[in-house]
């Protein structure tokens, strides 16, 4: 999908084009969209902003488009404004022919920590925020029309509660901690091009899924309230993202955890420590799930022994892999 954004610099008008590789002028920085993932109603983004002069950067409007935006924000505490003095009243989806319902006027001043994520009706908005020179701010975005959010409530919720999830969430900015369910989701999408012509259901299956874990995070948890962990170093996190990436896409690799921190350059300790901060589970519990997953998937796909299924995921010992496979899915991989 080609979308155009109008971006300010400076007094500068820039359109860029959204088509999986957005640019600026090499004179003020660089702005990398890749990854882009797109379903018929969903749109996944990851986005790489970095600028050469600390600046204000101020995107015009929505490009007349009106959606639900969810904004994970990965490495940088951020402030940026939201510019709703276009807003209208609008008639609610209620069933109340009467019923209207007031977006907020005016500009709002969203803080966001590194590690959050935000939910924003963005109806054509304008937003803003300054970067810091030389610092590179990362992203991952959903996208989805308003009406195609609505219809998803539709589906599982009755008109009241309709109106007060729409109260919630489409009236203001709402954010919530990005929780390890949800890191993981997000790497599954990053990494979705593994099941081959089956990508788009899965990645569409797995936007819903994140769509619904942050509406919950932010539903049920204050962010103020929430007990947090230590977050790990930027760097730290970066490493710990390929080396998740790296087994999910070749689960039948070695990763016994001492080669592992070896290569990434910490101790054991902190490797484990810090896997199981972002992602609520140990490397050896994941590395173990990811093969027995690969070996479902090579039993439904592929005429072959149940042997050759575990060998080419990592197993050796065929009693250990049996006693695996069915407690993960209930059957033995012959019945499987």
């Amino acid at each position: 999908m080609n979308i155009d954004k109008q971006i300010v610099i400076k007094g500068k008008t820039f359109n860029v084009k959204l088509d999986g590789s957005g640019s600026i002028s090499t004179l003020y920085g660089k702005m990398n969209v890749d990854r882009v993932k797109e379903r018929e109603n969903i749109t996944y983004r990851n986005w790489n902003i970095q600028v050469s002069k600390t600046t204000f950067v101020e995107e015009k409007g929505n490009g007349g488009r009106d959606e639900v935006q969810i904004m994970f924000n990965l490495n940088q505490d951020i402030n940026w404004f939201v510019n709703k003095n276009n807003c209208r009243k609008e008639k609610s989806v209620s069933k109340d022919k009467n019923s209207t319902g007031t977006f907020n006027t005016g500009s709002e001043k969203v803080e966001m920590s590194r590690g959050e994520v935000c939910v924003l009706r963005n109806n054509n908005y304008s937003t803003s925020m300054k970067y810091e020179e030389g610092i590179n701010f990362s992203f991952k975005s959903l996208q989805m029309p308003t009406p195609y959010f609505r219809e998803l409530l539709s589906k599982y919720f009755s008109d009241q509660d309709i109106s007060a999830l729409e109260e919630q969430f489409l009236t203001h900015v709402t954010k919530t901690i990005i929780t390890p369910e949800m890191y993981r989701v997000l790497s599954e999408i990053d990494t979705s091009d593994r099941f081959k012509e089956y990508e788009g259901v899965y990645s569409e299956g797995k936007m819903i899924e994140l769509t619904a874990l942050v509406l919950y995070g932010i539903a049920y948890h204050k962010t103020d309230e929430i007990k947090r962990l230590p977050q790990p170093d930027k760097s730290d996190v970066e490493r710990i993202e390929s080396l998740r990436e790296k087994i999910q896409r070749s689960p039948a690799l070695e990763y016994d955890a001492q080669s592992v921190a070896e290569e990434l350059g910490m101790s054991v300790s902190k490797l484990n420590r810090v896997f199981r901060t972002m992602y609520a589970t140990s490397l050896h519990s994941y590395v173990q799930e990811k093969r027995l997953e690969y070996a479902a998937r090579l039993l439904e796909e592929n005429d072959i022994s149940i042997s050759e299924a575990a060998i080419k995921s990592g197993y050796t010992n065929m009693s250990h892999f049996s006693k695996s496979f069915f407690k993960k899915y209930g059957v033995l991989p012959k019945d499987y």
